[in-house]
């Protein structure tokens, strides 16, 4: 048994190695691709989606970010669910200090199925008043070159989506930092390594840019009404319809908003159970990413072995490498630099958060729980409201 142990963990601390070193090369190479670029005659007017659910100290400097953008023709819809959430004050605020903005506030938001983003995004596409739509998180924060960006790659008609990495830059609260930290070192290298590795056809919910006829071709929103990872299938059924995607050399920022350990973990745990679902023979493979563990665990048992103690450390400082240069060179991520040295810890909790969700089908979303089938669709262990299909009567929408 120790002897099978010993050559288990000798493997695993080549492959996770090997990995480590790969994660580096990917990034480099992604990170080298040539920018789209268009003159501003050629750019299609957009229609930004923001739905909105609560209201960090951050977001109205997240959203002006949008406000501030260097860009030919756009709008901004916000989608707030509830007319007295706090992020309808902000959106408010927000259209009296940019008046030359085109800003919407839409609250009359009917839901469509269990996943109540996909319900207000449904919205939006209603009202959206041009037929390229740009989807970003309420916690994203952008260049003014932002539009500029993504959306040139958008004008090859094979193209019906487009998407990018994103990088976590809270240093408080300390659960908060640790999932910035998770985001930059630990999925973005996933994310770039499966870009070099596969054909893209998934999309990431901090950005995606698509165009309205691909949307339509593949069913609209109603088609994603159900689904856990919105995101995810919404790239899906774009390729599936015939259309490619594209990650491009982008990264936005995103403050991830958890507040104690126990928020971090059952939102780890959500995103993983999301992946699984997903993808489950990859999810199964990174079995071999989680080198940091294997050295750790060689280093506790096999402690006498100087074979074993080579590759343990080597193991380490690959993957610490490959955090600072994936993470905090090609990321442009500050927090993963002055963190650096939390990695280890990091790793140790993925880990965790790995092994448990291998197993169960339930996940906390907000204030509910939901069961997720292998479908991907989910189903609510709590009441919800009744479902509509349509927008009532009398709309509530407010513009600047």
């Amino acid at each position: 048994m120790t002897t099978l142990l010993f050559s288990a963990l000798l493997i695993l601390l080549c492959i996770a190695s090997a990995y480590f070193l790969f994660t580096i090369y990917a990034a480099w190479r992604f990170f080298r691709q040539p920018a789209f670029s268009a003159s501003s005659s050629t750019l299609p007017p957009v229609s930004l989606f923001k739905p909105l659910k609560g209201a960090t100290p951050e977001l109205y400097g997240q959203l002006a970010s949008f406000c501030r953008l260097d860009y030919p023709c756009f709008q901004i819809l916000c989608g707030v669910r509830d007319p007295h959430d706090p992020a309808a004050v902000v959106v408010r605020q927000l259209q009296q200090d940019f008046p030359a903005c085109d800003i919407r506030l839409i609250t009359d938001i009917p839901s469509i199925g269990t996943n109540a983003k996909v319900s207000t995004l449904y919205r939006l596409a209603q009202v959206a008043r041009y037929d390229v739509f740009v989807i970003g998180d309420g916690d994203v924060s952008v260049a003014p070159d932002y539009l500029q960006r993504l959306i040139p790659p958008l004008l090859n008609p094979r193209v019906g989506l487009v998407t990018c990495p994103y990088r976590g830059e809270v240093m408080t609260p300390f659960p908060a930092c640790l999932e910035s930290l998770m985001m930059n070192t630990s999925f973005a290298p996933q994310v770039l390594v499966a870009s070099h590795v596969e054909k893209t056809t998934y999309a990431f919910g901090a950005t995606m840019a698509v165009k309205r006829h691909c949307l339509d071709e593949m069913g609209g929103f109603l088609t994603l009404a159900d689904y856990l990872a919105d995101d995810y299938y919404l790239g899906h059924f774009v390729t599936q319809a015939g259309y490619e995607a594209r990650i491009i050399p982008l990264v936005v920022e995103t403050h991830p908003g958890v507040s104690t350990m126990s928020d971090l973990f059952h939102h780890q745990v959500r995103w993983a159970r999301t992946q699984r679902l997903c993808r489950p023979v990859g999810y199964c493979s990174l079995l071999i990413t989680h080198g940091t563990v294997w050295a750790l665990l060689g280093l506790l048992c096999f402690w006498s072995s100087p074979l074993l103690h080579a590759l343990a450390l080597s193991a380490l400082g690959l993957r610490l490498l490959s955090a600072g240069i994936v993470g905090g060179a090609l990321l442009g991520s500050t927090l993963t630099r002055k963190t650096l040295w939390l990695v280890p810890l990091v790793d140790v909790i993925l880990f965790v958060v790995w092994a448990v969700s291998l197993f169960g089908d339930t996940v906390r979303w907000g204030e509910q729980t939901f069961r997720v089938n292998q479908d991907g669709k989910m189903h609510s262990l709590t009441a919800l409201p009744p479902v509509a299909l349509s927008a009532p009567a009398t709309s509530t929408t407010e513009q600047a």
